[in-house]
């Protein structure tokens, strides 16, 4: 199931919900002030990479994870 980010169009707080494919065109509710009438925000990801000559070399930049 993902996780997509969003922001309340009413009250402005950024928040993440986990979603199921048949939940995707359904209004979601903030759970700071109620109001459904959230906009789905473009969130950053990270993926790692196959083989690289870089140890813990990712896709998002210099950012490492160990």
């Amino acid at each position: 199931m993902p996780l997509y980010e969003y922001r309340c169009q009413g009250c402005g707080q950024n928040f993440e919900t986990l979603r199921g494919a048949h939940e995707k065109d359904a209004d979601v509710e903030c759970p700071q002030c109620g109001e459904k009438k959230a906009e789905k925000l473009m969130s950053a990801c990270c993926t790692a990479k196959g083989e690289s000559s870089q140890p813990n070399a990712s896709s998002c930049g210099a950012k490492r994870f160990t």
